[in-house]
């Protein structure tokens, strides 16, 4: 069974991931034109699939990362946290905030090449 300091690092972790995905959103919304639609996913030859408008295209990972992070949170307060359990509360949001670098900057990488960034 582990502390609660380990609990609490893992909190931590998450919040500083969190914020991490936010500036990158806010700094993505920003050059990001308010009616270009931003790829979300690209097939195989590079061109994108799935589009958004902005506001979805930066703000879904960090909101489903926070959803994420306060079911974790709250299953390791409410049960018992386990070695396995407490990884995955600090491997996760790192994994998700390089995720979600890498995808705004596909995403800024295309609308530059489309035409669909701020002048």
């Amino acid at each position: 069974m582990l502390d609660w300091a380990s609990v609490e690092f893992a909190d931590v972790v998450w919040a500083g991931a969190l914020t991490v995905m936010a500036l990158c959103s806010a700094r993505a919304w920003r050059r990001i034109d308010a009616e270009a639609w931003a790829p979300l996913q690209w097939n195989r030859d590079g061109r994108p699939v799935m589009r958004a408008q902005r506001n979805l295209a930066v703000g879904f990972t960090p909101l489903a990362a926070m959803a994420g992070g306060l079911l974790l949170a709250a299953g390791a307060r409410l049960g018992d946290p386990s070695t396995g359990w407490a990884l995955t509360r600090l491997i996760a949001p790192l994994l998700l905030a390089v995720a979600h670098q890498a995808h705004l900057r596909g995403a800024l990488n295309t609308l530059k090449a489309e035409g669909g960034l701020r002048r």
